[in-house]
């Protein structure tokens, strides 16, 4: 019975986060992290209360069975499964606790800066729930549906908004502000977390009624990703078009299906064009940013149309010769190396040219890391590695506390004038890298434990793709989290999400015993 419940009420919460808590308001949306904030605080601890009483029964209940059976009612540890991720969530709790309490910043380390709130209150309940959660859900797909169907209608506020269309009253209006997340960074770490998931759903699954859905889904969401205006969601792209692709490779339908998914990229792009010529004067966000300069573009167009015929020639191919593809590892390998040379060679290029210059790049913001670099990313960059290296051994070990990176930054006079030179009067809150952020705030023990939660859900569920959606799902939304944090950072609308992400793909681990 509390087996039952358990699985219910978590299902519940679940539907309840991704539902309904990125449509929250309060008066109109002004100060939106905070309300988004208080909302996911409350409900959070309502339910980490029922589920963890929920718990403590159904352990009683069993320890109790074995009793009345005359067989040891103590703990039996040698069959309490731990897994790789449960051990590095634990250890965070532990190295969080630890960067607390030795923060000269206690009340901005325990709620977290105003506004952002990713203090040690947060971070404790988001362990929480990964327990509770991983161990009380029975994996229920729908949820999958309802987290895609409620930000498939938050994508598409987004596009109408960019359109000074507003169906919803927002108290004060700003361009930067979209749909109902905040800024385009907000924007962007939100759909990086849950866009995966209609990706993973269109390539994998078997059902065609699920497949159009995602199709559909995957259209709006493509299209508001090129109207919102930020760059970082390109990373984002080249993210998750990699990573799918590497699973794609496994078995011949999968990569015609992933060619379908590049075509409806390419026609999204298109549409976002379309909606801009259709109304120009509607469109309420600078114009030269690389998502509309890419829109404009027939090239897009053609390329679309290519990857469509390539995807239907798969696809009549692999219904002849279904199955595996025979050396799918040795193309995998071959993927990898290819995406390594380019980022190394990026690097490379980046790094020598800031240093030396070189002839006909030398004044490209893109390959030049100066402190423009990124919209104001290098100044970011450059603040975040001075105030890290001025640290005592045991801050570079533990940090400055959770959320404390503005708190310690401008605490440091020389960083502090760093930031003054570039930002003025606006106030730095992150690095806009979480690498570097986590550094500073909890430290290199707390960053290793804290990516060792999301490496290891990554591992885990990619080690186990064939035939698994289930498994796949949460690796793909984590690793595009991941790759898009290098140039952004966690918030109140992405960090939660990707922590029961995580939570749901340990569920789904203990259930099939994979």
């Amino acid at each position: 019975m509390t087996t039952k419940a358990g699985n219910l009420f978590t299902t519940a919460y679940l539907l309840l986060i991704f539902c309904i808590y990125p449509f929250y308001m309060k008066e109109g949306y002004v100060d939106i992290g905070e309300s988004k904030y208080h909302f996911f605080l409350y409900s959070s601890l309502a339910a980490l209360l029922i589920l963890a009483i929920l718990a403590g029964v159904g352990a009683a209940g069993r320890i109790w069975q074995r009793y009345k059976k005359r067989e040891a009612y103590l703990i039996q540890w040698e069959k309490v499964r731990i897994s790789s991720t449960d051990l590095f969530v634990g250890l965070y709790v532990l190295a969080i606790a630890i960067s607390y309490l030795l923060s000269d910043f206690p009340q901005e380390a325990l709620w977290g800066t105003e506004g952002w709130r990713i203090g040690l209150v947060l971070l404790l309940i988001l362990c929480g729930l990964y327990f509770l959660t991983s161990r009380q859900w029975e994996a229920s797909s729908f949820v999958w549906y309802g987290a895609m169907a409620a930000s498939g209608l938050v994508f598409l506020l987004g596009i109408l908004d960019r359109f000074s269309i507003y169906l919803i009253p927002i108290s004060i209006r700003d361009p930067a502000f979209i749909s109902t997340l905040g800024n385009i960074n907000w924007f962007c770490g939100y759909l990086s977390v849950l866009v995966p998931i209609g990706g993973c759903i269109y390539l994998f699954s078997t059902g065609s009624v699920q497949r159009g859905f995602s199709a559909v889904y995957l259209f709006l969401a493509f299209t508001a990703g090129f109207c919102q205006g930020s760059s970082s969601v390109f990373l984002f792209w080249a993210a998750m078009f990699l990573v799918l692709l590497w699973i794609s490779i496994l078995k011949r339908e999968w990569i015609g299906r992933w060619f379908f998914l590049a075509a409806l990229w390419g026609f999204s792009a298109r549409a976002a064009g379309g909606l801009r010529a259709l109304f120009p004067e509607g469109y309420n966000y600078e114009i030269d940013n690389p998502c509309l300069l890419l829109a404009d573009s027939n090239l897009i167009l053609v390329a679309a149309v290519f990857c469509t015929w390539i995807s239907f020639f798969l696809n009549r191919r692999s219904k002849r010769n279904p199955g595996i593809v025979r050396k799918y590892k040795m193309i995998r390998r071959i993927l990898v190396g290819i995406s390594m040379l380019g980022i190394i060679l990026f690097g490379a290029l980046l790094f020598v040219n800031t240093m030396y210059g070189v002839p006909g790049l030398a004044g490209n913001g893109f390959f030049c890391l100066g402190k423009d670099w990124g919209n104001g990313r290098g100044a970011a960059w450059r603040a975040g590695a001075d105030a890290f290296a001025r640290m005592s051994g045991i801050k570079m070990l533990f940090g400055a506390g959770p959320d404390c990176f503005s708190a310690y930054v401008y605490s440091e006079p020389h960083t502090a004038g760093m930031l003054r030179d570039y930002f003025g009067s606006s106030r730095l809150t992150n690095a806009h890298n979480e690498l570097l952020t986590s550094l500073i705030n909890t430290g290199v023990v707390g960053t290793f434990c804290y990516y060792g939660i999301f490496i290891s859900g990554i591992v885990r569920g990619l080690k186990s793709v064939e035939g698994r959606l289930d498994l796949i799902i949460p690796a793909v939304c984590i690793f595009c989290y991941l790759v898009h944090n290098t140039v952004s950072f966690a918030q109140v609308l992405n960090l939660p999400f990707v922590f029961l992400i995580v939570a749901m793909g340990e569920a789904m681990h203990r259930k099939t015993g994979i």
